[in-house]
C-alpha cells in the first residue's frame, strides 16, 4: 500500500489499523479526504484484510473540517471540487465490504462524526464528544451527515441535533444510538481489538457478503442523496449565512444571522 502523508496505516495480521495523522485535532483537509478515499478504495480490492480499526489520536478522532479552507468555497468551482472530494471519500467508505470499527476518543465533530457514522460499528471512550455543529457556521454537514444520522437514530432525533448543533457526551450518544458501546478510555483499544479479532476469525466471504446484504439498498439511496446534496453544498457557500458564520468564527464572536424579513 502507498506511503501516506496525512494518515497512519499499519497492518497486524488480518486487521488493519488506521487513523488520521494530523495532531492534535486530526482536522479534515482536502489532502486527508483524498487519502482516505484512496485508502478505502484500495481496501475494497484487498480481501486479505478482514477488519479495520479506525483509531483516534490522543485528543481527537477527528474534530471536523479545517476551517482555514472554508473561505475558498466562496468560489463555486472550489466548493464543487471540495464537495466532490468529500463525497468520493465517504462513498468509498460506505461501499467498503470489509467491516470498519470506529474507536472514538476525544473530539468527533462535524466531518469526523460523519465518517464515524459511515463505519459499521462505533465504540466510544468516555472522553468522546460528538456533534454536527455546522449550523452554527451558517452551513450544514456536507458529507452525507444528515442522511447518515437519520439512518442511525431516526429523523426526529437527527433533526434536533442538526438544527441545534448540539454536542453529546459519550453517555448521551449511547442513549440516542449514535454510538454502539461506551468503555473507559483506557479500555478502548482492548475492546476494539477484541471485536476486530472476533470478526477477523470468521470466513471472509461470509463477512463481506453480510455487509453487502445489510447495506446494499442503503448504498443506492445514499449515492442519490449525495447527488442532491452536492448541488445544495455549492449553493450554501454562496449565501450570506456562510460568510457570516466564517467571519464570526475567526473573529471569535456570536454570528448575526440576517433574517428573511429584514
Amino acid at each position: 500500500m502507498k506511503d501516506w502523508t496525512a494518515l497512519s496505516v499499519r497492518r497486524q495480521a488480518a486487521i488493519l489499523r488506521c487513523s488520521i495523522d494530523k495532531p492534535p485535532l486530526n482536522l479534515l483537509t482536502q489532502t486527508v479526504r483524498d487519502e482516505l478515499g484512496t485508502l478505502f478504495g484500495a481496501l475494497q480490492r484487498d480481501d486479505t484484510v478482514r477488519c479495520v480499526i479506525w483509531e483516534s489520536g490522543e485528543r481527537a478522532f477527528c474534530a471536523g473540517a479545517d476551517l482555514t479552507e472554508f473561505a475558498d468555497r466562496f468560489d463555486p468551482d472550489v466548493a464543487l471540487a471540495h464537495g466532490m472530494n468529500a463525497h468520493r471519500m465517504i462513498m468509498a467508505l460506505m461501499e467498503l465490504d470489509t467491516p470498519v470499527i470506529a474507536s472514538l476518543r476525544g473530539a468527533c465533530m462535524g466531518g469526523g462524526l460523519e465518517l464515524a457514522l459511515a463505519c459499521d460499528y462505533r465504540v466510544a471512550g468516555t472522553s468522546a464528544k460528538l456533534g454536527l455543529p455546522e449550523v452554527k457556521r451558517g452551513v450544514w454537514p456536507g458529507t452525507g451527515g444528515s442522511a447518515l444520522l437519520a439512518r442511525q437514530i431516526g429523523p426526529s432525533a437527527a433533526k434536533r441535533l442538526l438544527y441545534t448543533g448540539a454536542v453529546l457526551d459519550a453517555g448521551e450518544a449511547l442513549s440516542l444510538g449514535v454510538v454502539d458501546e461506551v468503555v473507559e478510555d483506557e479500555l478502548l483499544d482492548l475492546r476494539t481489538q477484541e471485536l476486530a479479532a472476533d470478526i477477523a476469525q470468521q470466513p471472509a466471504s461470509s463477512i463481506r457478503t453480510l455487509t453487502q446484504l445489510v447495506d446494499h439498498h442503503y448504498r443506492d439511496e445514499f449515492r442519490e442523496h449525495l447527488k442532491y446534496e452536492l448541488e445544495r453544498f455549492v449553493l450554501a457557500y454562496q449565501l450570506p449565512d456562510a460568510h457570516e458564520g466564517y467571519s464570526a468564527f475567526f473573529e471569535k464572536r456570536a454570528p448575526c444571522w440576517k433574517q428573511s424579513h429584514d
